[in-house]
C-alpha cells in the first residue's frame, strides 16, 4: 500500500546551512510514526520542510501526489496539519476564533460549528474557556488550543512538534491519551516529534532516529523501545 506520506532524498536549509541531508521517511495511513533524536538533530526542520517553511529539494509525496513546489497554504489544503514548537496560538483572540481560524476553508456555518463541537468534545476545558483570551490560558491549555486548531481543518496527517515541552505530567498524559483516541477512534495519521522517547514509543508504531540531518535507524517502535544500545546511544539513555 502507498504510504500517506512519502519523502525520499529530502534536503533542506536555512540561508546557505544546510540542515537535513537527503532523508527518506514514510507515514502509513492510520498509524503514528516517531521521529526522534537529540537537541539541535533536525527533527523540527523535518516537518518544517514538509510544511514548505524551508527550502528544499528532493521528494515529498502527501498520498502520491508532489508537494515540493507549493507554499504552505496548499500544503495545508491537501490535508497536513502542523502544531509547532511553541504552540502559535493567535494569542490576542479568543479561544473560539483561534478554532474559527483553524476551520477556515469550511465555508458552511453549521458544519464550522459541528467541528467546534467536536473539538470541545476531546478537549471540554476549552469549552468553558471559549470567550477568554488564548493568550491568558495556561500553558498546558495552549498546547490543547494549537492542537485543536490544527483538528479543525480535517487534516490526513498530523505534525507535531514537542506537544510535551513544557507541560505537567498530568497534561502531557491526558494530551496524549487524545492523541492516541484520535487515531484509533479517527484513523489520523501521525508523525510525531517528541523529545521525551519514552512518551513517544508508547503511541507510535513505527520510528526513526535522526542524527545531524541524517536517518541513522528506521524500525518499529517496539524494536527501539526494547534496544537499550540504540537508546543510549541516540537517546541518551
Amino acid at each position: 500500500m502507498t504510504p500517506l506520506l512519502k519523502v525520499t532524498n529530502l534536503s533542506a536549509s536555512y540561508g546557505a546551512v544546510t540542515v537535513l541531508h537527503g532523508i527518506d521517511l514514510e507515514v502509513s495511513r492510520g498509524r503514528v510514526t516517531a521521529l526522534l533524536g537529540a537537541n539541535g538533530a533536525g527533527k523540527t526542520s523535518a516537518l518544517r520542510a514538509i510544511c514548505g517553511l524551508l527550502t528544499r529539494k528532493g521528494s515529498i509525496e502527501l498520498d502520491g501526489r508532489q508537494v515540493i513546489g507549493l507554499g504552505t497554504e496548499d500544503i495545508a489544503r491537501l490535508g497536513i496539519g502542523h502544531v509547532p514548537d511553541g504552540r502559535g496560538t493567535f494569542t490576542q483572540l479568543s479561544v473560539e476564533d483561534n478554532l474559527r481560524l483553524g476551520g477556515i476553508f469550511q465555508k458552511e456555518k453549521k458544519r464550522l460549528a459541528s467541528d467546534i463541537e467536536r473539538i470541545y468534545a476531546y478537549f471540554p476545558i476549552l469549552k468553558t474557556r471559549r470567550l477568554q483570551q488564548a493568550g491568558l490560558l495556561s500553558g498546558g491549555e495552549q498546547q490543547m488550543l494549537a492542537v485543536s486548531r490544527a483538528l479543525m481543518s480535517h487534516p490526513r496527517l498530523l505534525l507535531l512538534d514537542e506537544p510535551s515541552f513544557g507541560l505537567a505530567p498530568r497534561i502531557v498524559e491526558e494530551i496524549f491519551s487524545i492523541f492516541r483516541q484520535l487515531n484509533e477512534k479517527e484513523g489520523l495519521s501521525i508523525l510525531l516529534v517528541e523529545q521525551n522517547a519514552t512518551l513517544a514509543l508508547e503511541i507510535a508504531q513505527e520510528a526513526y532516529l535522526i542524527e545531524t540531518g541524517r536517518i541513522v535507524f528506521t524500525g518499529s517502535a517496539a524494536s527501539v523501545r526494547n534496544n537499550e544500545d540504540i537508546r543510549r546511544a541516540y537517546l541518551g539513555g
